[in-house]
């Protein structure tokens, strides 16, 4: 069981580390967005971060309650200053960790029983930032539609 919830917190990090790139690509943008409407994108930039700086500490308390230590390491991630580029790349950014934490939820269900209270309790933490980061696709696939 111990290198189960090992193998577990090392994965919960490695998703971890992508919030990080996440919260540092939207912030580093917000600043570096240039063009028509860069005002309007910043401030969208700026509430993607807070809500990434929301998965950051919701992943790292999970992987503390689970007796883990939380990464504070980011993945590399492109710079862009045009406002199109940024959202494509964002889209790719959200649509990988949906696909991330699907696979997630399937390797739970498989490798634990389902009377587990954590692996029900990760299951449902897993599916609410599905939901969250879908949504944000939908959204920044609306800014773009047309100009891509």
């Amino acid at each position: 069981m111990k290198n189960m919830l090992d193998s577990l917190i090392a994965t919960l990090n490695s998703d971890l580390r992508n919030e990080w790139t996440h919260l540092r690509f939207y912030l580093y943008h917000a600043s570096a967005v240039v063009g028509l409407h860069c005002s309007e994108l910043k401030e969208l930039f700026l509430e993607e971060a807070a809500g990434e700086m929301k998965h950051v500490t919701a992943f790292s308390d999970m992987i503390v309650g689970l007796g883990g230590v939380p990464t504070d390491e980011s993945n590399f991630f492109p710079k862009f200053t045009d406002p199109v580029e940024i959202i494509n790349h964002a889209i790719k950014l959200e649509e990988e960790v949906v696909s991330n934490y699907a696979q997630r939820i399937k390797e739970i269900r498989e490798e634990y029983e389902i009377t587990d209270p954590n692996a029900k309790w990760l299951e449902i933490f897993l599916e609410e930032q599905i939901q969250n980061s879908r949504e944000d696709v939908d959204h920044l696939k609306q800014l773009v539609k047309g100009l891509n």
